[in-house]
């Protein structure tokens, strides 16, 4: 079972575990996701694990499938986005 969902902290898994919770919420399988996001099921793995930050077209496609508002997951991704992109030394 899914752990209560926590205040959302600074770490690298912050959005997979927000993909989690509404996963959870939505009593749908990684099976599942993979067929309606059409990846891999690794990547949807990946994903819900934190290894892999997902596309702004993945998120869209996971919040249909969870029966989630799409618009409301792409701004936590957006804002996740962003985050990374500011603690990442520019070359």
């Amino acid at each position: 079972m899914l752990p209560p969902y926590r205040r959302l902290t600074d770490d690298a898994t912050h959005f997979a575990r927000l993909l989690q919770y509404v996963r959870y919420h939505a009593g749908v399988t990684s099976n599942h996701l993979a067929h309606s996001t059409g990846a891999d099921i690794t990547h949807v793995y990946d994903v819900l694990n934190g290894r892999c930050f997902p596309s702004r077209g993945f998120t869209h496609r996971y919040a249909r499938a969870c029966g989630a508002d799409p618009h409301i997951l792409l701004i936590a991704w957006q804002h996740e986005h962003d985050r990374r992109s500011r603690r990442q030394p520019r070359r």
